[in-house]
């Protein structure tokens, strides 16, 4: 298990990534092929970007992961992992899985982990900042604010202004670590939820229209990720994300975002990738 020392070394080769698994809405008689397949990925750690399952299934959906999946597995939570529960409840069931399960590592943005000597990987949940494209005004709801305990009893004003404070939350905690590792190493992976450009915001191979920008981008983080690229060009940055269901790839100097896609009920590994 993690904890808040930096930088820690787990020494990977291959990285397999994936994201989005939605394994609530896998029919039983698949689940269990599904999680061998994640298990026989030719990699020697495991990496989960958010939306692995809903609150009232995620603890049993992570303890088969975790039995399963027999090597380091890196793991954020996302929208979908708060629903029918809240913030608080879904990190206490996730710590009861890890309790019984030292390879797996929750992400909180604040450790540094060094897979080689030039590659290092830090993650942080982030969260739709709430403020990108026609922002409030936009008249989209998601179900994110019908069905995360923390957002269904907040009038609408209240409801984007939590959702605004989680992401600017979010950005101020990765924000030192992610100076830290790109200050110290050639290569580092930042792993996310949501995207955190607007160009990186994909949606069946377009950018995401203004009206759903704010509850798809997490341009906080964006702005951060930059301002880090722009002082340690001799570093570069890969960020793997999800969020969007649709995939797309940006790039930009030091920087590269990869937005994976995923289909509800066909979980599957978006990419093994290589650790210099």
């Amino acid at each position: 298990m993690l904890h808040a020392v930096t930088p820690i070394e787990i020494p990977v080769k291959q990285l397999a990534w994936a994201t989005d698994l939605h394994l609530g809405f896998v029919v039983p008689e698949l689940l269990e092929r599904a999680i061998e397949s994640f298990a026989k990925a030719p990699a020697d750690a495991f990496a989960i970007t958010g939306d692995i399952s809903d609150g009232r299934y995620l603890e049993h959906h992570l303890s088969l992961l975790a039995e399963a999946i027999r090597k380091p597995l890196f793991l954020l939570l996302g929208n979908h992992d708060r629903y029918h529960t809240s913030f608080a409840e879904a990190e206490k069931l996730v710590k009861r899985v890890i309790l019984n399960h030292p390879q797996m590592h929750r992400l909180t943005g604040k450790e540094v982990i060094g897979l080689s000597a030039k590659t290092a990987l830090l993650g942080i949940d982030g969260w739709a900042d709430g403020e990108s494209g026609s922002g409030s005004a936009s008249p989209v709801t998601l179900n994110d604010m019908i069905y995360i305990n923390d957002l269904a009893k907040l009038s609408r004003a209240a409801q984007w202004k939590q959702i605004a404070k989680w992401s600017r939350a979010y950005t101020e905690t990765v924000r030192p670590t992610l100076e830290r590792a790109m200050g110290s190493f050639e290569e580092v992976i930042l792993l996310t939820h949501v995207p955190p450009l607007p160009e990186a915001t994909w949606h069946e191979g377009q950018i995401s229209g203004p009206d759903f920008l704010p509850h798809f981008c997490n341009a906080n983080l964006g702005r951060v990720i930059r301002e880090c690229c722009t002082r340690h060009r001799a570093t570069r940055l890969t960020v793997l994300c999800g969020h969007t269901h649709s995939a797309g790839d940006y790039e930009e100097e030091n920087l590269v975002i990869h937005t994976a896609g995923a289909i509800y009920g066909s979980p599957r590994v978006d990419r093994a990738i290589s650790i210099p």
